[in-house]
């Protein structure tokens, strides 16, 4: 009875196996069926994302990173234009990305920074972003103190930190045809002098704001005032500029800036260089009606401040950090350093030195043409643009990636990118 049993099973195996191999007619008698089944068996045929080993989508809807991301935001003036255009331009970013920023009062003095840094610590913040610097190295000390990455422009900070986790670095300055570093205060100043002495100045005078003072950044931009103008005279200019006669130094404000002023205005300058912003004189040279008669440089930005200047030729530049393309690279510093990918926001192992350009707007369609572009709401760093440099999204993203995105915005780049 067993012998029939399994003989009558062994039967039944090789009838199902016939059927198995065979095909009906509707499949039009081909042998072996390419078509996965439907459910679970398609699934098995379709290997997902992760199983082909590459980085699945991730929606630039504001959920990414995953945990929230609180960053600090210091300034030393809370109504200076170009810390309100960068203001906006984080805030835009807040649509995209999880962060948030706290922004600082208006800080002045050591005391108003470390208590900002302490006390945005204390409400989550994962970095700051040093728009300012009052106190250098305490600054960053208290930082790391409180776990916070730092992220400064100031380069004079990199040896003393360079090994610290939380030191990120910052920018550098181009110069163009030049691939290196720069200190970025001698070549405004440079580029302001030149741009004078090159569209025809007879007379130059030059603001220097706090030399006498010995504040650092004033006295490079001095130096490159003085090169710049030299620079152009060596390739033909004939302004006349003194670097000892044709100078005033001195604050906004003060009885002796506005008597420096006066002085100036009473003798034959046709221009102006200003080592802060050139705004303080549009209202004494309308007084002494030269409004057309004097032209002006300054380090300053595309706002509403100098629109109306450039349109009717006052201006002669401003040499403009563009709000993206020099401070936005904080961003992308920050949150591959707070998302795993500390070897993204480092050259090599060493604090991040993002080398960018200052465009000096020299002409009114230039400034009007930028104007407008972020008066628009746009960016020539967008929120899109950013996600190359992150592994969630790009899985070949590099420190390299980063300093490519950065460092090919020059004036030329943005003006083409707006037509």
């Amino acid at each position: 009875m067993k012998k029939k049993l399994i003989a009558m099973l062994v039967c039944i195996g090789l009838v199902a196996s016939l059927f198995a191999g065979c095909k009906s007619s509707s499949d039009g008698g081909q042998s072996g069926n390419t078509e996965p089944t439907k459910g679970a068996s398609q699934d098995a045929a379709e290997p997902t994302d992760e199983a082909q080993g590459e980085t699945p989508a991730i929606a630039l809807d504001g959920t990414w990173p995953e945990e929230h991301v609180k960053i600090a935001v210091e300034c030393f003036d809370t109504t200076d234009e170009g810390f309100l255009a960068l203001q906006s331009y984080l805030d835009y970013l807040t649509d995209y990305y999880n962060i948030s920023f706290i922004y600082s009062e208006s800080i002045a003095s050591a005391e108003d920074e470390l208590s900002f840094i302490d006390s945005s610590a204390a409400a989550g913040c994962k970095a700051l972003i040093a728009y300012y610097n009052v106190t250098k190295e305490e600054a960053v000390k208290a930082c790391i103190e409180n776990g916070m990455y730092y992220w400064s422009a100031d380069a004079g900070l990199a040896e003393a930190f360079k090994d610290n986790e939380y030191y990120l670095g910052g920018y550098s300055f181009l110069k163009a045809g030049d691939d290196s570093s720069h200190n970025g205060d001698y070549l405004g100043g440079y580029q302001m002098g030149y741009s004078l002495a090159n569209q025809g100045a007879k007379h130059i005078l030059y603001c220097n704001g706090g030399v006498s003072l010995g504040i650092q950044m004033f006295i490079d931009r001095q130096q490159g005032f003085f090169d710049g103008v030299a620079a152009a005279q060596a390739e033909g200019s004939t302004a006349v500029f003194d670097q000892k006669a044709d100078v005033i130094g001195g604050w906004p404000g003060t009885d002796a800036f506005a008597a420096a002023q006066t002085a100036a205005l009473d003798k034959d300058y046709d221009a102006i260089g200003v080592s802060f912003s050139a705004a303080v004189w549009f209202q004494p040279i309308a007084t002494v009606g030269k409004t057309g008669q004097i032209k002006l440089a300054t380090i300053g930005g595309v706002t509403d401040t100098f629109y109306d200047a450039f349109q009717t030729g006052q201006m002669a530049c401003a040499v403009y950090d563009c709000e993206e393309v020099v401070f936005g690279n904080s961003i992308v510093t920050i949150l591959n350093a707070v998302t795993g990918n500390i070897d993204i926001a480092r050259d090599n192992g060493v604090p991040a030195a993002i080398y960018v350009n200052r465009w000096t707007v020299a002409d009114a369609d230039s400034f009007t043409a930028i104007y407008n572009y972020h008066d628009e709401g746009k960016y020539f760093v967008t929120a899109e643009d950013m996600t190359q440099c992150f592994p969630a999204f790009n899985p070949e993203a590099s420190y390299q990636t980063v300093y490519d995105l950065y460092s090919a915005l020059d004036l030329e780049t943005a003006l083409a990118k707006i037509k």
